[in-house]
């Protein structure tokens, strides 16, 4: 999967290069709002069985483009995100975590085509900030007296995210709004939980999903 990611983050370099013809330079500044839900989960170590958690965000976006091929965009969003876990068969339940955040989100974006429809891709780094956090925890569930303490019930400190996120998908433009509609690829770099706090030695997230974005063309 990384190399995947890799190969579809130089792939606006390598299109770009084949067509010279498509660099008429533009000014076109947007603002706009956005809405996505992703299905969110993390990836442990020690291996773990983890199911995906749907979350929502909701952002404000501002896309700069100075021609036709390659542009910006940034949002900021509020989003959720966490997973399920069942932690032993025999329970009623499973246990479930969900974190809310506000994100930062720069987007190097390339489109192709010159008329109302244009296909586009786009990565690039987020950083999130954690706002709050709420678990649901199995009755059945026992927390050890000794050793390394499990992250079922752990406050988790206060702890930055990063990583990257990648977009496939179209723009629509009609006249001064763009409707942009792409699927979305979330790989997190940095641990949720402090390696060492519990018995998790790794614990980034990972998610996948769609986005849609509306945008607002100022002056000319």
């Amino acid at each position: 999967m990384n190399r995947l990611l890799i190969v579809l983050f130089l792939l606006p370099c390598f299109l770009s290069a084949q067509q010279p013809d498509s660099t008429e330079v533009i000014n076109r500044l947007q603002f706009g709002v956005g809405f996505g839900v992703m299905q969110h989960e993390v990836d442990f170590t020690p291996n773990a069985d983890v199911e995906p958690l749907s979350g929502n965000s909701f952002n404000l976006g501002l896309r700069y483009f100075d021609n036709k091929l390659v542009g910006f965009q940034a949002e900021l969003s509020y989003s959720q995100a966490g997973w399920i876990e069942t932690i032993d068969t025999t329970f009623a339940g499973q246990y479930q975590r969900q974190t809310d955040y506000i994100e930062l989100l720069i987007l190097t974006q390339f489109s192709i085509g010159r008329g109302a429809f244009q296909p586009m891709f786009q990565a690039g780094p987020y950083l999130s900030f954690p706002l709050s956090s709420t678990e649901e925890i199995p009755t059945e569930y026992v927390a050890p007296t000794e050793g390394t303490p499990d992250y079922y019930g752990f406050d988790i400190p206060f702890r930055p995210n990063y990583g990257l996120q990648g977009g496939l998908g179209f723009n629509l433009e009609l006249g001064k709004l763009t409707i942009q509609l792409e699927g979305r690829y979330l790989i997190g770099f940095n641990d949720l939980i402090k390696t060492g706090d519990t018995v998790a030695s790794t614990s980034r997230r990972a998610g996948v999903g769609g986005h849609l974005g509306m945008f607002w063309a100022v002056g000319d």
